[in-house]
């Protein structure tokens, strides 16, 4: 995976990102609990952040992640 400097990306901008992107990769990292408490946003995938390092190999290496 190519080394990117993580940055912040404001939400009209996703917005916009997730309409014109093919890339782009929705990333939820909470708990499951909060999960249950306020779902998860259409065409995410949930990997809680304690599993993300184990499972980043199983995205493309040129996709777009976006992590919240």
């Amino acid at each position: 995976m190519t080394d990117k400097t993580p940055e912040r990306i404001a939400i009209p901008d996703l917005k916009k990102k997730l309409e014109t992107s093919r890339k782009l990769v929705l990333i939820d990292v909470r708990e499951p609990k909060e999960l249950e408490e306020t779902g998860l946003i259409p065409g995410a995938i949930h990997i809680p952040i304690k599993q993300l390092e184990k499972r980043m190999d199983k995205f493309k290496k040129d996709a777009d992640l976006v992590f919240y």
